[in-house]
């Protein structure tokens, strides 16, 4: 097992509240408020400004640079400001405390960038059919480094998808066909039955997070401010029963990662970060 010992993750500016916790396992999503200190959401925005100037070959085949939509995932292996929030934020001790794992392994980290007018909208969508992964201990957490409104494109989830037992189709903002499951279900028409389902959204300010489950089914409109960018910073994480599982049309992962079918993710590119004595 790969454990970076000689750095000790930061804790939180607070710990999560036992309702908190109930909540996240409950509804499949939560806010978060105040958790993260300034220094650490502006290492997340340095290294964002990193990686739209120098993204990874995957990162140039993601973003829709034209419409004002930079994506890029796996940074962390080529940016060092990403390395220092893997290594040394509190984002792997809120998720120990949401997964309850002795070991807290990184999974990987994305980046969501919406200029100002961007009509590229996230399609609603859960994330385990995007995953070569199998287990249940996984969790994502979406820090934002700028105020987030529901017309700067804020995420939404439908409070309690995580524990429908339907499994859809992977949708990405280009709708990429490669990744689309002919044998999972169409994600439903939420935008025209939205009085139908419970919807979770908050705005944010920087220093808040939010949390969810793998299998909450979210997504969010284009950023339709005029003078807000959106820049948001996803953090993936796993517990200690998560194994790789490759499937067809799933997303790929860099290449020599050593993984056979069956593994515990680990090794220098799913480093564990957290492990308890």
């Amino acid at each position: 097992m790969f454990v970076m010992a000689f750095v000790q993750p930061e804790a939180p500016d607070r710990a999560l509240l036992d309702s908190e916790v109930t909540a996240l396992r409950e509804d499949g999503a939560i806010c978060a408020r105040n958790v993260l200190s300034d220094s650490w959401v502006d290492l997340v925005a340095r290294g964002i400004e990193h990686t739209q100037t120098s993204p990874t070959k995957l990162g140039e085949v993601l973003s829709l640079r034209d419409r004002g939509f930079t994506a890029d995932l796996f940074m962390w292996l080529q940016n060092d400001y990403f390395k220092d929030v893997v290594f040394g934020s509190p984002l792997s001790r809120l998720a120990q405390q949401v997964l309850g794992s002795p070991t807290i392994t990184h999974w990987y980290d994305q980046l969501f960038l919406k200029e100002p007018g961007s009509d590229v909208p996230t399609p609603w969508h859960h994330d385990l059919t995007f995953w070569p992964v199998h287990g249940d201990q996984i969790v994502s957490i979406w820090v934002p480094v700028d105020r987030v409104t529901s017309e700067s494109s804020g995420l939404e989830f439908i409070k309690g998808s995580h524990l429908w037992s339907n499994r859809f189709k992977a949708v990405t903002p280009d709708y990429n066909s490669y990744m689309v499951n002919p044998e999972l279900e169409d994600v439903p028409d939420i935008d025209s039955n939205r009085d139908e389902y419970q919807v979770l959204s908050w705005d944010l300010d920087p220093g808040d997070v939010l949390i969810f489950h793998p299998l909450t089914v979210h997504g969010s409109r284009g950023n339709s401010s005029r003078n807000q960018r959106r820049r948001a910073f996803a953090s993936r994480w796993v517990g200690e029963d998560v194994v790789y599982d490759p499937k067809p049309h799933t997303m790929p992962l860099p290449p020599n990662h050593g993984l056979e079918p069956g593994d515990k993710l680990g090794g220098p590119m799913f480093p564990t970060v957290l492990q308890s004595r």
